[in-house]
């Protein structure tokens, strides 16, 4: 079959190249069966969350020492001062403006009012709250801030009602409210359903997460926020005794809870329910969790879970854990043991308590009586902690909006506007730049290809493949790697072909043939989370269209991106053609958003002659400028690189008209600018 017969079959559909993952397709393949492959790297696919818990694990090993040294009162007091310093940093662009505070309705019931409440925590930025006031109370009364977990309904839902309730009924005055994608406050409302466009709770979080990443901050900056500013409304309220506020929530609230009560001094008791575990045990378990819970660069800044409370000591905490709950309980046990020292050495040990009862993710009713207990000591609340049955409100009957959604009745600001607002861009100065994309990206050239490891040969129609996976100096992962020539060709010029789907796409494509006929000997590889590289059974609660944001997140906590780690494989592939082809400058071809993997290796090192990028995105600006984007064209653009680059910084350190753009893609991934079908795309390589 000739050529152009061949191409014409394969186009048509009448000639089917598989290169499955499995089998002699694979480059794992040990040529013993279909589905035999090397013992060591079965679990190669793995290798993404591994290289970011790697990471993470030697900078949590790093602060365990750290912590091990510390000893005196003088020592944890210097040490706290340090993380809280780095812990608020990121919260100074905000300011307290005014609350502009009102009460929306009423609702009277024998022993107690509940006021609905809407606040500003940012101008035009709507918290919806309800105050449960009890009517046998204190004068001034203790308050508890509640901060529900992820459900949809809020602090309406009955579990968390119940607590809620119980509180009131034992003379606290409880102040609940909406956290951000939650409840009342849905940052992507559909105006005739009223439920989010894109998902539930933690998707929200999430897709809003990723484009505050984008600015160098964290979603878990604003939920603070909410938490400082109905701190500072409680402080209007004379019925609230200020000096005796306490905080809790479960899950989702548990994470707000340890989050608000690290940060604002002002809360004085803090009760975080089934959360509070380590991160070597989270990485360990179900890995990290939706943007909520990823503070900006977290890990790289020296800091755990433990170190939440460590900031507070010596003030009341409570850990609220259950045996079986998907946060590590071993990790609890760990923080908690490791807190109590911060404690002692400040003499108040008394002060850091530690519940565990029999159960999953829940609130269990020995850990809520807990709970009330907690409360009534610390805040000076003194009476029976025994956790009643209620009756609990309709969601439609705490609604503080008259929609039920402050984005479709009041409008105003959301996270995506506000990112926005509090975003500004430092200009590197001279030289600067390519060390700014290094540590933005969180590049490391630290690996040496040790050797190239051949695993057998695919003959095709005229061409073959070679099989080949690169080992390097760490030994924590292979890199797999076709070579295509055609049959009895020596290289006369060298191609690198990336796919963001992996080495298979470029394979099967019917563009190959095309550049084999140009004299192109082609090499295509897969990178950590691209082809036999990816995990498909990874799963997290910050995937947003399939997109898994969770690698996203556990990136940018060790100061890494998922563009960095693939920059740092793709030198091995380099190194791989330096050693192959000694004599011969590679052009390479970059698709979809692996372009961004190109860009930034190259502007840092830049071994090609021709590059040109197929869909790429058309800025990282715009990506925060659209509201609704497609979530795989921010999946792994680093963390805080608008603070100081753009596509464009990027293609300005490289040869002048060496970078070829086509079908440049908006944030919506259609295709706005130099469109250019197949046969154009091969004249480019002319």
């Amino acid at each position: 079959m000739n050529r152009l017969l061949f191409i014409f079959f394969l186009v048509s559909g009448f000639v089917t190249i598989s290169y499955s993952q499995q089998g002699n397709y694979s480059v794992f393949s040990n040529n013993r069966g279909n589905e035999s492959q090397w013992i060591l790297h079965k679990n190669n696919n793995e290798v993404l969350y591994k290289i970011i818990t790697n990471e993470a694990l030697t900078m949590l090993q790093e602060r365990s020492e750290k912590i091990k040294k510390l000893q005196t009162q003088e020592e944890w007091l210097a040490y706290q001062n340090n993380i809280k310093t780095v812990f608020d940093a990121s919260l100074k662009k905000f300011e307290k403006t005014p609350l502009q505070a009102k009460i929306t309705g009423t609702i009277e019931r024998e022993n107690f009012t509940v006021e609905k409440i809407i606040f500003e925590s940012h101008p035009a930025f709507y918290v919806t709250g309800c105050m449960f006031l009890p009517r046998q109370r204190q004068n001034p009364a203790p308050a508890v801030i509640y901060v529900s977990g992820h459900t949809e309904l809020g602090f309406r839902s009955e579990t968390y009602q119940q607590v809620i309730l119980n509180l009131v009924e034992k003379g606290f005055i409880v102040f609940a409210i909406d956290p951000i994608g939650q409840g009342e406050r849905l940052q992507y409302p559909d105006s005739e359903n009223g439920k989010s466009e894109i998902g539930g709770s933690t998707t929200e979080h999430s897709y809003a997460g990723a484009q505050t990443l984008l600015t160098g901050t964290s979603l878990s900056d604003y939920f603070i926020w909410d938490g400082v500013r109905a701190v500072d409304y409680l402080e209007t309220r004379k019925e609230v005794d200020a000096k005796r506020i306490g905080i809790t929530g479960r899950s989702g609230g548990g994470t707000q809870t340890a989050l608000i009560a690290a940060y604002d001094d002002r809360i004085y008791a803090a009760a975080p329910e089934c959360y509070i575990t380590n991160f070597t045990r989270l990485l360990q378990s179900i890995g990290p969790q939706d943007a909520e819970q990823n503070p900006y660069h977290f890990i790289k800044n020296g800091l755990d879970h433990p170190d939440f409370l460590h900031m507070r000591a010596p003030k009341p905490v409570l850990i609220l854990t259950t045996t079986h709950d998907f946060f590590s309980q071993q990790g609890a046990r760990e923080t908690f043991a490791e807190v109590q020292k911060s404690y002692l050495a400040l003499g108040k040990q008394e002060n850091i308590q530690f519940a565990e009862d029999f159960g999953v993710h829940e609130s269990t009713k020995q850990n809520r009586e807990t709970v009330y207990a907690f409360f009534q000591k610390h805040l000076n609340n003194p009476g029976d902690n025994t956790d009643h049955t209620i009756t609990p409100f309709s969601p439609e009957e705490l609604w503080v909006t008259s929609t039920g959604q402050a984005g479709t009745s009041l409008k105003g600001e959301t996270i995506f506007s506000l990112n926005q607002k509090y975003y500004s861009k430092k200009e590197p100065f001279g030289n600067e730049l390519q060390q700014k994309v290094k540590e933005t990206a969180g590049i490391d050239f630290n690996r040496k290809m040790t050797a190239a490891v051949y695993t057998g040969k695919i003959i095709s129609e005229g061409f073959e493949i070679e099989k080949y996976f690169l080992e390097n100096n760490r030994q924590d992962y292979a890199l797999p790697l076709y070579k295509i020539r055609e049959v009895g060709e020596p290289a006369q010029k060298l191609l690198l072909w990336l796919h963001a789907e992996g080495k298979q796409k470029s394979a099967e494509s019917e563009l190959l043939p095309a550049f084999l006929d140009l004299g192109y000997t082609v090499i295509c590889a897969d990178l950590p989370g691209i082809g036999e590289l990816s995990d498909p059974e990874f799963r997290g609660d910050g995937f947003v269209n399939n997109i898994p944001f969770n690698y996203t997140f556990g990136a940018n906590l060790v100061g890494k991106s998922v563009t960095g780690i693939q920059a740092e494989a793709l030198d091995l592939v380099v190194q791989y053609l330096e050693k192959e082809f000694p004599d011969m400058r590679p052009d390479i071809f970059a698709e979809g958003i692996i372009s961004n993997v190109v860009l930034h290796y190259a502007a840092l090192r830049n071994p090609f002659s021709k590059i040109v990028l197929n869909e790429t995105s058309q800025s990282y600006i715009s990506l925060i400028q659209t509201k609704f984007y497609h979530p795989e064209q921010a999946f792994g653009i680093p963390p805080g690189c608008l603070s100081y680059y753009d596509i464009n910084d990027l293609i300005l350190l490289l040869p002048e008209n060496s970078v070829k753009q086509i079908n440049i893609l908006n944030p919506k991934g259609e295709i706005i600018a130099n469109q250019k079908p197949d046969s154009q795309i091969i004249s480019l390589f002319r």
